[in-house]
């Protein structure tokens, strides 16, 4: 029996076979697979996607508190449980454990250094590789623009209060 990725090319043969056309939009050969019951998605597939785009929802769902400090509501954090990668989801408000929370925090930090450290070692190559430009400075002191932001979040905080009263 063939392999997924055989059946998947044989789908895209025949489909090319039956069109003439010498080159296939995915859109519509998939269009044409899944009404031709050609082509099902895998159910690991169909939990990947739903599971992104949990993770999407999850990741913009955002609160503000009665500071005016805007949040994310929703954090994850993905564990090792018997061998297994698993991910969590909880409420920041009412859910998780103290462990949960700091790895969460721990992880989103993680996350965030391997952002920088794949930059600054972006800006470090084009500084080499053009010795005889001016080099790209890369400020590695995020307080200030930590700053800046929280300062635009409070403006806009007050002024959807003051929006608010208004409207009262």
């Amino acid at each position: 029996m063939a392999n997924f990725n055989e059946q998947l090319i044989r789908v895209l043969e025949e489909y090319e076979a039956l069109t003439g056309d010498n080159a296939v939009n995915p859109d519509d050969l998939i269009t044409w697979a899944l009404e031709n019951s050609k082509w099902r998605p895998r159910p690991q597939a169909i939990r990947k996607i739903m599971r992104k785009e949990l993770g999407v929802a999850v990741s913009q769902l955002r609160k503000i508190d009665e500071n005016g400090i805007e949040y994310r509501a929703k954090q994850v954090v993905k564990l090792l449980e018997d061998g297994e990668q698993i991910t969590m989801i909880f409420d920041v408000d009412n859910g998780g454990t103290d462990r949960l929370r700091r790895l969460a925090a721990r992880q989103r930090r993680d996350s965030i250094v391997s952002d920088i450290f794949r930059a600054k070692s972006d800006v470090v190559h084009i500084n080499t590789k053009y010795p005889d430009e001016d080099p790209i400075q890369f400020d590695l002191d995020f307080n200030e623009d930590y700053e800046e932001r929280r300062a635009e979040e409070k403006l806009k905080y007050k002024e959807s209060q003051m929006k608010i009263r208004k409207e009262a």
